[in-house]
């Protein structure tokens, strides 16, 4: 016997597995006698404590919040998604760059995008209608005073002004952004 297989007799014998787990456990003491008498000895161990704990009712509104706390997560894993590299569209924004969404928030009028710039691109002279946030994957990118390379972060306030960005080599970045 191992210690897992007592730690599991042990649980099991409390109660104290999932269900999937109880079957699998039971699966398992047909194939082992060794395992099912050590289940059975855990069993044996702890059936007097059943009958002094007494019925404990649940609270009222147990079953309710178990609802809820499933309903939260099912509703996360829907919004959950992955967009591969080669999945996506390109969009030109202006001449030499071009961007792909990967989030869009509708009600925080948010989205993230990825920004790919050719060597030599510029982009306009713009304002900010909410907070940006850029992350440098590659190259290099360049406004007013600022230059940024591979691996840095700029945040730039809602009502700031942007100088036009320059890039000498090219860029590959990841804006969150105003939509």
């Amino acid at each position: 016997m191992t210690n897992s297989d007592e730690t599991d007799a042990a649980l099991f014998a409390a109660g104290a597995l999932s269900r999937e787990e109880t079957e699998i456990l039971k699966a398992r003491q047909k194939r082992d006698p060794a395992l099912a008498a050590l289940t059975r000895e855990w069993e044996d161990a702890l059936a007097p404590l059943a009958m002094h704990a007494g019925d404990v009712a649940p609270p009222p509104d147990l079953f309710d919040k178990i609802e809820a706390r499933i309903d939260a997560r099912e509703k996360l894993d829907s919004m959950s998604r992955t967009l591969r590299a080669n999945e996506g569209e390109w969009i030109a924004l202006s001449p030499g760059v071009r961007f792909k969404e990967l989030h869009r928030n509708v009600a925080l009028n948010r989205w993230t995008i990825l920004v790919d710039a050719e060597p030599g691109a510029v982009f306009p002279e713009h304002e900010h209608a909410q907070d940006e946030e850029i992350f440098m994957i590659s190259g290099d990118l360049a406004f007013g005073d600022v230059e940024l390379g591979p691996g840095d972060f700029h945040f730039s306030p809602k009502g700031s002004l942007h100088a036009a960005h320059r890039t000498r080599a090219g860029c590959r970045c990841i804006i969150v952004q105003a939509m």
